[in-house]
């Protein structure tokens, strides 16, 4: 055999066996998805365990809605749950810090639902504002927003705003026609120390005047000093920035020792399982108020109640509507966006109009605060029902 035809004639060889090779790696690649395309849509979700819990049932409620209609942008969303409260009675801001970073860094999800109360949206806003993460918190703090910067919406009505429609419930409702208040606020805590603030306020504007002002701390079951100053005064209206279940047992109190003033919360007291099932006996709420930015009664808010119900055996409260609106919210932007990429999906959130769920939204103002309807309710015969609807502040 010729030396010199055999290299020639093994390189032919040689080329003739990678070729269909090659091709075959390039038809694999060509099926084969990028490992940066996501199969599902992954939504972190900052639960507490034993507070607020209606929030992620209504969110889960909108997840197996939307799934069932296809998903979003054809991918089904999955959530990743994280428990921030553990065996504390209130869950832990730092713990709320560090889960977020988790779920966004190590877990990849492309926006947050939560966590719940202001204290802890005040600290974990900064976070998903640094890593480009939309988020929805269960809060109302109207500072939530400017703290947390431009990747932060409320779904809940601020403080600032619920302040001022309670001032006018207590000021210029014939049902309640108030000249003098009392304050009552839990310790440390940003939504109440806010929404007081704004209450406050108001209430002063409209003529009225503020005869106590008073703090309890988390957790306490008797209010003995601060209840004894509120009846030296003889206010003629409370006004309790309070939680559940401190709220039915301050309530009360009062009444046991006594005092007639009529009762009003902010949307702290709406958790209607723990307001009704604190206290043996809720006749000392008998006729109270409070703050609740969703309406069971509302014509578009039918197909969630029904929805909500048949799911859970319970009917929703405002934090399941907030829980419903937030993750619905979301999944219209990320529709109207086309994408899931976090700035883009920021900016449809902020231009999102008309929106229809278990509350209707006008939407949203420069400070990225709702434009909604404001439902007060009240106790009668040991149920809640709606006593009024205010509507959006422009």
């Amino acid at each position: 055999m010729n030396t010199k035809i055999f290299p020639i004639a093994l390189c032919i060889l040689i080329s003739i066996l990678v070729i269909p090779f090659s091709g075959c790696e390039r038809v694999q690649q060509a099926v084969t998805p990028p490992d940066d395309v996501p199969s599902t849509v992954k939504i972190g979700v900052i639960q507490p365990s034993g507070v607020a819990i209606g929030f992620s049932r209504g969110a889960q409620l909108a997840k197996a809605q939307r799934n069932d209609s296809g998903g979003i942008l054809g991918m089904q969303v999955e959530f990743l749950i994280r428990d921030n409260q553990g065996d504390r009675p209130r869950p832990d801001a730092a713990e709320s810090v560090r889960l977020a970073r988790e779920l966004i860094e190590q877990e990849g999800v492309v926006a947050m639902l939560g966590p719940v109360f202001s204290s802890n949206s005040l600290e974990v806003g900064p976070v998903v504002t640094q890593l480009q993460r939309p988020m929805i918190p269960c809060s109302s703090g109207h500072t939530v927003t400017d703290v947390g910067g431009e990747f932060v919406f409320l779904v809940a009505t601020p403080s600032s705003v619920q302040g001022r429609v309670l001032a006018r419930l207590a000021a210029d409702e014939a049902e309640v026609g108030a000249k003098t208040a009392a304050v009552i606020r839990q310790a440390n805590d940003a939504y109440s120390e806010s929404v007081t603030t704004a209450f406050t306020e108001n209430f002063r504007k409209l003529g009225g005047k503020i005869v106590a002002s008073e703090v309890y701390q988390l957790g306490d079951k008797t209010f003995d000093a601060q209840l004894t100053k509120i009846k030296a005064e003889a206010a003629e209206v409370v006004f309790a920035a309070s939680f559940n279940p401190e709220a039915p047992l301050l309530v009360a109190q009062a009444r046991s020792m006594g005092i007639e003033a009529t009762f009003i919360g902010g949307n702290g007291w709406d958790e209607a399982e723990k307001l009704l099932g604190t206290l043996t006996d809720n006749a000392p709420l008998e006729g109270a108020y409070f703050f609740r930015d969703f309406s069971a009664e509302a014509p578009n808010a039918t197909t969630f109640v029904e929805a909500y119900t048949a799911m859970f055996g319970v009917p929703p409260d405002g934090t399941a509507a907030w829980g419903y609106d937030a993750m619905s919210l979301l999944a219209t932007a990320m529709e109207n966006a086309g994408t899931l990429e976090p700035t883009q999906v920021r900016d449809a959130l902020a231009n999102i109009t008309d929106y229809q769920g278990a509350s209707a939204i006008a939407g949203y103002d420069a400070e990225r605060h709702p434009l909604k309807s404001s439902a007060i309710h009240t106790i009668r015969d040991g149920q809640i029902e709606l006593y009024k609807i205010f509507q959006p502040e422009r």
